[in-house]
């Protein structure tokens, strides 16, 4: 079975691609609405926040307050690692259990969407491939601010937490260029299905 990592800085467009291949039939594990699903109201990872950060950290529905968070762990890098024991370490695990599973359903590829492969995302060694999404910075941050209503110093604070676009190019084994349309983003990834041989 072939495990393809789909990865990305923020504002890169990972979604778009992955919306695009579940649209077409593959399986995605995404990382990303793991996380969500994680710190909403009642999620698995709520009594963590709620000991190793306080009740300060949960919004009154239950559910992570992320601005709270973001703004303390992007100055803190110990806090950071905190937040991953919790999160991250525990969304690794949980995709290495479902890609076994698909491995065992005997299904010929899966996608996995994480977004913080070469930061926080375990090792490289657990893909066969890795496509990374990219976009000029400029564009990334116009999506971010529009997207997440952020402002641009914390949109590039968490860009700088982020690989340079230089080492993700090396470090991967595609890159999908992301500053058009969607139908040429959506052609791009077509012609890699059919260079791998796993067009459906």
């Amino acid at each position: 079975m072939l495990v393809i990592a789909i990865t990305g800085g923020i504002g890169s467009g990972k979604t778009a691609v992955t919306d695009y291949l579940e649209e077409q039939g593959y399986p995605v594990i995404d990382t990303d609405k793991m996380s969500h699903e994680m710190t909403a109201p009642g999620g698995k990872a709520i009594p963590y926040i709620r000991k190793y950060f306080g009740d300060d950290f949960v919004a009154p529905d239950g559910s992570l307050d992320r601005k709270k968070m973001r703004e303390l762990v992007y100055h803190n890098p110990e806090q950071m690692k905190v937040l991953e024991r919790g999160t991250t370490d525990v969304i690794i695990a949980d995709t290495k259990k479902l890609i076994g599973q698909y491995r065992k359903s005997g299904s010929s590829c899966v996608f996995v969407a994480i977004p913080l492969l070469f930061e926080t995302g375990g090792s490289v060694s657990d893909y066969d491939e890795i496509w990374s999404v990219t976009a000029p910075k400029s564009l990334r941050v116009e999506r971010v601010m529009r997207r997440d209503g952020l402002s641009m110093d914390m949109v590039e604070r968490i860009m700088d937490k982020q690989v340079s676009d230089p080492e993700r190019a090396e470090k991967s084994d595609e890159l999908i260029e992301n500053s058009g349309n969607l139908e040429e983003l959506r052609e791009k990834i077509e012609a890699l299905l059919c260079k791998y041989g796993i067009k459906n």
